[in-house]
């Protein structure tokens, strides 16, 4: 069957495949024909045909974060490659990896007026953890290049603080022609290790932890710090949950009197994660500065949240957990305040119940959800509703939480459930959300395993809860931007059934894949 001619683009799909990549996001185009062919035509490898380049990134975010292996993204030349960079964006900021690959001209035709080209090679800079550009030499100089470099850029995605690296590919003339496979291919690995020692840690110590995807050896580490008296505070998207853990941390901090704060306030916070979702957890720590301060984590950068860090430790979580869980002396009591706190939060929730409002409906959808199901919440109303809860069912949290933009959320759970064949994926979406990301629908391998719901409040709801626009006479345009879009109508014309439903009665019957829930 051969490959491309090009024989630098088909060491780069040999490498893709040796490395460990399995799958692969094409969106169609010309310029990016050899690397469509030759991804095609490699053993090993998975390709899946989205056309919309922003969807087609945002599936490959999904398919790597419940994977936890690099995907790789295919485009053309051109806006193309603006079109990904949203979840590229996204990806950055969630340290997920992926391999960027685009289609480019080659660089004498670069700012000449040929059509679809503008300066592609390091445009994602801001946000990639490198640009590379794949050399067109192939003498044997150009081909030990070529396979050092997609080599350091596979081994960059992959190591440290994963993430994102940008591929740029330039491809000449002709771009269909294939010959039988002759790549002299070969992965040059990297190994990083991960040792720390602490001494014993006594007193008042709170784990604070933000959006995570989920990971066994870290959670058993954290169950067992729980159980030795440590306060573990854990949003739902961090993924650690069981006894002794505080997933509903908005409103348990929201709780906390002021004239109380010092008792609540730990003598040493170590904070881990991603960026939190919750407001009153930053503005108390903000307020109520820690003796110390600690962050977690393999970020090359200082990220300080609180504005008092006191000390930057550079290693995976779970390897600090597990020597901290071997050296701690806790003060069991503090843990034990918290979880009060904690607990008296949760009955109030239960006012809510059987009501149709967004908390009541958000109550039951998470009743109904299969025992350690995938659940992703886009971000808006969805996501806050999150934090409300501790996670009983043991569901596996997903959200686009490192940008938090909406551009993406279908496409990602999309993606997610793709790769989670054998078991349900759940979105809980809003109507503007999933209105902005309506594209993810065109698309040829959509899921079974997916079910859409579709909290549809006829606008922008989180709007609706903040003090600042609601007092601008400018709050229902061009805030809550009202739609009256037929989002049945929408999702016949892709082909993907649904229903809309009114009660808890139709709700809890619902067996179509979008359902949309309409609130007064």
């Amino acid at each position: 069957m051969g490959t491309t001619i090009h024989k630098n683009i088909a060491t780069l799909a040999r490498l893709c495949a040796l490395k460990g990549i399995t799958d692969v996001v094409l969106s169609p185009g010309s310029r990016n024909a050899p690397i469509s062919i030759a991804m095609n035509r490699e053993p090993g490898l998975n390709c899946h045909v989205v056309v919309d380049e922003r969807s087609a990134a945002f599936v490959a975010l999904g398919m790597a974060q419940k994977s936890g292996r690099c995907v790789a993204t295919v485009c053309t030349s051109g806006t193309a490659l603006l079109d990904q960079s949203p979840a590229i964006a996204e990806a950055y900021y969630q340290e997920i990896p992926l391999l960027v690959i685009s289609a480019d001209r080659p660089e004498e035709w670069i700012d000449q007026a040929d059509s679809q080209t503008m300066r592609q090679n390091g445009i994602l800079q801001n946000f990639v953890k490198q640009s590379y550009c794949l050399p067109t030499n192939t003498e044997d100089k150009g081909k030990w290049y070529a396979n050092r470099m997609v080599n350091e850029a596979i081994n960059t995605a992959t190591n440290g603080r994963k993430g994102p690296v940008h591929l740029n590919v330039p491809c000449d003339v002709p771009l269909y022609d294939t010959e039988e496979a002759d790549s002299n291919a070969y992965a040059i690995g990297r190994t990083q290790e991960a040792h720390i020692s602490l001494p014993t840690i006594k007193g008042k110590v709170m784990v604070l932890a933000g959006f995570m995807t989920p990971n066994a050896e870290l959670l058993s580490t954290i169950r067992q710090l729980a159980a030795k008296g440590v306060c573990v505070m854990a949003e739902c998207l961090s993924n650690l949950h069981g006894k002794g853990i505080i997933n509903n941390i908005e409103p348990t901090f929201a709780s906390i009197d002021a004239s109380n704060a010092a008792q609540y306030t730990p003598d040493i916070l170590i904070v881990m994660g991603g960026a939190l979702v919750s407001k009153h957890t930053k503005l108390y720590f903000r307020k109520n500065q820690a003796k110390q301060t600690w962050r977690v984590g393999m970020e090359e950068n200082l990220i300080d949240t609180f504005g008092h860090i006191t000390q930057q430790i550079t290693c995976t979580p779970e390897a600090f957990c597990k020597a901290l869980a071997n050296n701690i002396e806790a003060d069991a009591k503090f843990a034990e305040q918290w979880l009060n706190a904690s607990q008296g939060c949760e009955e109030k929730l239960k006012a809510h119940n059987g009501k149709w409002d967004e908390v009541g409906i958000f109550a039951q959808l998470i009743n109904q959800l299969p025992q350690g199901s995938d659940l992703h919440l886009s971000n808006g109303t969805s996501v806050r509703n999150g934090q409300l809860w501790s996670n009983h069912k043991q569901l596996n949290f997903y959200s686009n939480r490192g940008v938090s933009g909406i551009d993406g959320c279908t496409s990602t759970a999309i993606g997610s459930a793709q790769m989670n064949k054998d078991g349900q994926t759940t979105l809980i979406t809003g109507d503007l959300c999933f209105l902005y990301d309506s594209n993810a629908l065109w698309n040829n391998e959509f899921p079974k395993n997916l079910r859409i719901y579709v909290i549809n409040n006829n606008g922008g709801g989180i709007f609706r809860k903040l003090d600042g626009p609601s007092r601008t006479e400018e709050f229902e345009k061009y805030f809550v931007t009202p739609q009256s879009v037929k989002i049945a109508t929408l999702c016949t014309a892709y082909g993907i059934g649904s229903k809309e439903v009114n009660t808890f009665n139709e709700l809890i019957t619902a067996t179509e894949q979008v359902v949309i829930v309409n609130l007064p």
